[in-house]
């Protein structure tokens, strides 16, 4: 659900989801999102997962978006067909059997509700494109004053969606970065809006009364606001 907008990304709020996921390396190795041979066999590793590599043989939808962490794991969306998730989704076969597994185990995971800002962007998902984008994000977000959450000191993490078959044209491509946000508190939005609300009120008023001595005419000691009353200003959509 979208909360909010800026400029170049959106506020989003994602409820908990159902993952399979896999890691895009050997265990040990570092990945990189150039590496097409490694993103590759991921991706095989997890269609072939959906497409009956479990322990029910059972085929699965394939979905979208195909999501890749910071951390290098890429992962699919697990749809279940009666609203039931976590143990409801069949196991993958064991991590030795090789026929499916080129890069390690298959692992059906729980992702826990986030609020994240989301960039878009077309063309090929490369390691600088990426950098570039979050880069961008960031600095978005520190313009309009977002806070990332993440521990003072710690990297921020992100992850990227993506739309699209591998065979879609560069420029029509619908790519997705987004990193963790803090949500603002529900009486800190109030307390802004009804600061904002009061400024206006004020400015209005003096432009008014300087109207009225210009003309000659007393400025009336009661003024009819012909507005609500600040106590009843709710939160922010923030």
């Amino acid at each position: 659900t979208t909360v909010n907008r800026g400029e170049g990304y959106e506020i989003r709020e994602y409820g908990a989801y159902d993952v399979a996921s896999t890691s895009m390396a050997k265990v040990g190795e570092p990945y990189s999102m150039d590496d097409v041979a490694s993103g590759g066999a991921a991706f095989n590793a997890l269609a072939a997962y959906l497409f009956g590599a479990n322990d029910e043989g059972r085929s699965m939808e394939m979905t979208t978006p195909v999501s890749t962490t910071s951390l290098g794991e890429m992962r699919f969306f697990l749809k279940s067909e009666n609203g039931a998730g976590g143990d409801a989704f069949p196991q993958p076969v064991s991590e030795e059997d090789d026929r499916f597994n080129e890069r390690g185990a298959v692992e059906v995971k729980s992702i826990p509700p986030a609020r994240l800002a989301v960039a878009r962007f077309t063309g090929f998902v490369t390691e600088g494109e990426v950098a570039r984008q979050k880069d961008a994000l960031l600095e978005a977000l520190a313009t309009d004053g977002v806070e990332v959450d993440v521990p003072h000191g710690r990297a921020v993490p992100h992850v990227v969606f993506q739309y699209n078959p591998p065979y879609t044209i560069p420029i029509v491509r619908r790519n997705e970065i987004a990193v963790p946000v803090r949500s603002i508190r529900s009486d800190d939005a109030a307390a802004v809006a009804a600061a904002d609300l009061e400024t206006e009120w004020e400015e209005a008023i003096g432009v008014e009364e300087g109207k009225s001595s210009d003309d000659g005419v007393e400025a009336s000691a009661e003024v009819d606001h012909g507005g609500p009353d600040t106590d009843d200003v709710g939160p922010s959509d923030y």
